[in-house]
């Protein structure tokens, strides 16, 4: 069984390119095979073994065809199969709008979320692309394969997210020194919650990694990297969430390129329109949750 979703595409063909790769380099990451997705001349294509897709799906491609990128299922007939299907290219078609279907603008300075996880990194980065800048969350590439607890300058490749205006979310909220050097002139912007709120969130997050079957060291590595345990800690996650504010605060004080704000918090719009200078769009602010490609 096949099913096909369309998706308009606004970005240029070199951004369609950074894209692609991106979302290669996500899945593979996240997959126990090698290779799993796979870059092709007309976009890309995915086997059987993505965790984010039930196995019932059996190949997953994106087609750049025009002014559209296709989306192709190809699914087994199983009564499961037949039911679930619909619901699941619906999710991944909205998912592949937020990154192929927003117009991108210039803009005149990188813009970096310094968030923690589970802040509100995925709505910011998808009210950034609303307002025209290209934006990629979560990058675990940039550190590689040399996810340790101690951040080396020898291990972080910043080259890798050098395409993109805006990048949130681990591991770069962690790098906002290296990323200082970098990248001069940059606006950072810190994404808060109460702690309480934000180590609830955590914990559910955790109590469904740990559920997995098939746990990957990466998925262990990524959590040791940021928290030093790849076991939940309640006391341990809090007084990291703290420190890594207060690192973020001290850092930037008596400097007006950092904009602290509350997902939670009315007039969000206002707030971050006025830092980046840019005008108000007419639509509401985004609230996503965790999705498949773009990991929060």
């Amino acid at each position: 069984m096949k099913i096909i979703r369309s998706i308009s595409r606004r970005l240029s063909d070199k951004q369609v390119d950074v894209v692609m790769r991106d979302i290669c380099r996500t899945i593979n990451y996240n997959s126990s095979i090698n290779d799993i997705a796979q870059r092709h001349d007309s976009g890309l294509r995915c086997s059987s073994g993505w965790r984010a897709l039930p196995e019932w799906i059996q190949i997953a491609e994106l087609i750049v065809f025009g002014d559209e990128v296709k989306l192709h299922l190809d699914t087994s007939n199983t009564e499961e199969a037949i039911a679930k299907i619909d619901g699941i290219a619906d999710s991944l078609q909205d998912e592949l709008s937020s990154l192929f279907s927003h117009e991108t603008k210039p803009y005149s300075s990188k813009v970096f979320c310094l968030g923690w996880s589970k802040t509100g990194t995925t709505s910011l980065t998808e009210a950034l692309r609303v307002l025209g800048l290209f934006s990629w969350h979560s990058a675990p590439w940039v550190v590689d394969a040399h996810y340790g607890n101690v951040i080396s300058e020898d291990f972080i490749n910043l080259s890798e997210i050098a395409d993109y205006t805006a990048v949130s979310d681990l591991p770069i909220c962690a790098l906002f020194r290296e990323l200082d050097q970098a990248f001069p002139g940059s606006k950072y912007i810190l994404t808060v919650r109460p702690a309480e709120d934000w180590v609830k969130s955590v914990a559910c997050a955790m109590k469904d990694y740990i559920a997995k079957k098939d746990v990957l060291e990466s998925d262990l590595s990524a959590v040791r990297w940021a928290y030093g345990t790849e076991k939940f800690d309640r006391s341990l996650f809090l007084q990291r969430y703290a420190q890594h504010n207060q690192q973020v605060l001290e850092y930037f004080k008596g400097r007006s390129d950092l904009l602290v704000m509350d997902i939670a918090e009315e007039n969000k719009w206002q707030k971050l329109c006025s830092f980046l200078n840019l005008p108000l769009p007419d639509t509401p602010f985004p609230y996503l949750n965790k999705r498949a490609i773009s990991n929060s």
